[in-house]
């Protein structure tokens, strides 16, 4: 009898952790047709992990073209690929890197390896680092077609957006005993670009720091207005400075991290008028998108952040 109440009383316990989950979790690996649809990715390393787990963005085309930007630590690999299986995506139309980091292109070879890839887009930035070595060998070896982006570069997504870049500038003037202490200055040198599909947009800047957002806010200004924003380089306060939310006026942000790096950008964005998502708390998050302003914001889970 006493065995009986004490499996019992677990499982109670097990239900009380779980049942919130499932009552509260939603499936946002859902596409609608006609519209861009923006998936945030929720990623997760192991505790031994030395880095984070960092950014993959999946992004569909209104007629169902598919961009994936970065793709988030080598253990993130298999995460990327069951959300690419879950939207139903066979092949990848473009694959941006925006920097060469581990938490940015660090599962890339897993990627190519699952999906055709028809065109790789990244900066021209050199980095000497295994995965950044890695990297380039896999598209050589998959014979990728390539092409660098820097400011003043323009694509086309689909039909009707039209992809913008403002960064990195060309050409690329690397510090002195680079790349030795080299965070801040690889990260400046993330592919900043802003996506227009009618008069709706958005912004993904990789993890540009401070120094940098200020050269494109003082060079660009209101161009670089965007409804929808990846916050930089994980929503920390090295980057996402006051002018920064001021000048691109976010209707929607995006966070994507394992931790939340500053409740002071949290607040700013917060105090400009921005909802604020962070993967930590709300899951992976989808944003769905008409050419006319319209947006839709779906959580995995909820949370007290916006």
């Amino acid at each position: 009898m006493k065995q009986r109440l004490k499996l019992a009383a677990l499982l109670l316990t097990i239900m009380a952790v779980l049942l919130p989950s499932f009552l509260f979790s939603r499936d946002v690996f859902l596409v609608e047709q006609g519209k861009l649809c923006i998936y945030f990715l929720d990623l997760a390393v192991d505790e031994e992990a030395t880095d984070k787990s960092g950014d993959a963005t999946i992004l569909i085309a209104p007629q169902g073209e598919v961009m994936l930007i970065d793709s988030g630590h080598p253990q993130c690999g298999e995460q990327v690929i069951e959300a690419l299986n879950r939207l139903g995506v066979e092949r990848i139309d473009l694959y941006v890197a925006s920097h060469p980091h581990i938490d940015h292109i660090g599962s890339f070879p897993q990627i190519a390896q699952a999906f055709p890839i028809s065109k790789v887009y990244r900066s021209s930035l050199v980095y000497d680092s295994s995965h950044y070595h890695t990297f380039i060998q896999t598209i050589a070896q998959k014979g990728l077609d390539v092409e660098t982006l820097s400011e003043g570069d323009s694509f086309l997504f689909g039909k009707d957006i039209e992809v913008k870049i403002y960064n990195p500038s060309e050409p690329i003037t690397y510090p002195q005993n680079y790349p030795a202490n080299s965070t801040q200055f690889v990260n400046n040198q993330s592919v900043g670009m802003r996506l227009s599909y009618g008069d709706s947009s958005a912004w993904f800047g990789g993890d540009l720091y401070m120094v940098q957002e200020r050269a494109l806010t003082t060079k660009y200004g209101d161009e670089l207005q965007s409804d929808v924003a990846k916050a930089n380089h994980h929503g920390g306060d090295t980057s996402n400075s006051l002018r920064w939310i001021k000048t691109l006026q976010p209707k929607i942000v995006v966070a994507m991290h394992d931790d939340l790096d500053s409740m002071t950008v949290y607040n700013n964005y917060k105090k400009y008028g921005a909802e604020y998502h962070l993967t930590l708390l709300d899951g992976a998050v989808r944003v769905v998108m008409d050419d006319r302003k319209n947006y839709l914001v779906t959580d995995t889970k909820d949370s007290w952040m916006n």
